[in-house]
């Protein structure tokens, strides 16, 4: 898509709604300011997450020590923590969390939301289920003085999902947080339901658009729609090879996307692949921040 198309794009997005999310404007930040990391790249050496077996990695991390860890090896004080690698929500571990993440002069960016729910399940009582532990996640987050929280419409109906999402919203608004979705396999990989949860859910919502998660064929036209909506981008790499290459789809033209649409927010790092990696996290993890930070 050439420059005068991507906008065009852009323009027909923005026309969905009168008054659409933008990017958020975090103001003239130095370079690493603008940049996070998910603990999702490190799912290896979590033990919730991580491989069994005799290939699993040894060399473990928890949550408690990932301020200290982005801080001392990345230089990064911005982070993003995947619900996956919480070992709890109850108030003594959160406190203890906090106070990691407070020593380090570190800040919580977003919490990537992802349990066993479906806020837009046809089924009531399952809904009901979903929207109690979503709410319990964002009293967790407002603990945590996350600054948002990703929430996954689901694979039920939009209406539900929308309505359940309100409901979210509302929690999110009086606890000073903000509420985004993902392009994340659900309804929302349609980019027309992920525009009208934006548009029906109002002000307050969000697009998290993630680079990684829609196919080669659609990747970038799909982006180009979602973009103009997004709090934070989720700067996504896939699969790389022992030269360090990265061979899944074009990361530069991505960025290139996002800086294009005015886009002044938080980029969040983060490595996702189904097959094992060629090379460390770490090596992984430094070429995102240093590809990104050419663009801030």
């Amino acid at each position: 898509m050439d420059r005068r198309a991507f906008h065009k794009t852009i323009t027909s997005a923005a026309a969905v709604f009168a008054i659409a999310p933008r990017a958020f404007n975090f103001g003239k930040l130095d370079k690493m300011s603008r940049i996070a990391m998910s603990t999702v790249t490190f799912r290896e050496r979590f033990e919730s997450t991580k491989l069994k077996g005799k290939n699993a990695a040894t060399n473990d991390l928890t949550l408690l020590q990932i301020p200290g860890y982005f801080a001392d090896r990345f230089r990064l004080h911005n982070m993003e923590f995947w619900s996956k690698h919480f070992e709890s929500i109850e108030p003594a571990y959160l406190k203890e969390l906090k106070n990691a993440i407070k020593k380090q002069k570190s800040t919580l960016v977003n919490i990537q939301f992802d349990e066993d729910y479906q806020i837009g399940s046809p089924d009531e009582q399952v809904r009901k289920k979903s929207l109690e532990l979503a709410l319990r996640w964002v009293d967790a987050a407002k603990t945590l003085c996350s600054g948002a929280i990703r929430v996954n419409p689901g694979k039920g109906e939009a209406g539900y999902a929308i309505d359940s999402l309100k409901i979210i919203k509302k929690a999110c608004q009086k606890n000073g947080l903000i509420l985004m979705v993902e392009n994340h396999f659900g309804m929302e990989m349609d980019t027309g339901i992920h525009l009208r949860i934006l548009k029906e859910v109002g002000k307050n919502i969000y697009s998290l658009p993630d680079y990684g998660n829609y196919p080669n064929e659609t990747r970038y036209e799909a982006l180009a729609k979602i973009i103009p909506y997004a709090y934070q981008i989720s700067a996504k790499t896939i699969e790389f090879d022992e030269h360090m290459n990265h061979l899944s789809f074009d990361f530069d033209r991505c960025m290139k996307m996002v800086v294009d649409s005015g886009f002044k927010g938080i980029y969040s790092v983060e490595q996702w692949s189904p097959t094992p990696l060629k090379t460390s996290e770490e090596a992984i993890a430094d070429w995102m921040i240093e590809r990104v930070k050419t663009y801030c």
